[in-house]
């Protein structure tokens, strides 16, 4: 009788394990923006580790710098049979006055996802450097408080053409 109960237990614990296991998406979600820019307003490596992490981002890489220091965070996706690299970065003033977050993926289009998302968002000229490529697509959004610059790239690939999407958000 003293084996059967911890049995009986074990069989529940990997019946309900499996069941969990096979409902999990097959694709991360994307943080929204107004997650973005709640993370944008941190000015806090730390919080934003703990908060990245929550949507599958690892982290990779520090990079110090003069005026700023970026943090690079990675997570690897499949997206129908294909593997993708999402990447995102934060990057704080070294005087935690400003914070940028970047994230850049071919896994989903981040045009489709977002745009819907910044309705309330002043439409700007953009002057970005990436709008400045012929092969990418930007539109530059503005509040108060945040700088949002959306873009589609036309990436050339071994196996044909792809697109790489980019969003960035700046606390201004």
């Amino acid at each position: 009788m003293k084996a059967f109960l911890p049995t009986i237990c074990l069989m529940f614990l990997t019946y309900f394990s499996a069941q969990a296991q096979t409902n999990v998406p097959a694709t991360n979600p994307f943080p929204s923006i107004s997650t973005l820019t709640t993370w944008a307003s941190l000015n806090s490596q730390q919080q934003f580790d703990v908060a990245i992490r929550a949507v599958g981002f690892k982290f990779e890489v520090k990079e110090p710098g003069a005026e700023s220091t970026a943090y690079t965070y990675i997570r690897k996706v499949t997206v129908n049979e294909v593997n993708y690299t999402d990447r995102i970065v934060y990057r704080i003033t070294n005087n935690n006055s400003a914070s940028i977050i970047s994230l850049v993926t071919a896994s989903t289009d981040l045009v489709s996802l977002y745009t819907p998302q910044l309705a309330t968002f002043k439409n700007n000229n953009c002057k970005t450097e990436m709008s400045k490529d012929k092969n990418t697509t930007c539109s530059c959004y503005e509040s108060a408080a945040f700088a949002i610059d959306l873009c589609d790239e036309r990436v050339k690939l071994t196996m044909g053409d792809g697109n790489k999407y980019f969003v960035s958000v700046a606390k201004k």
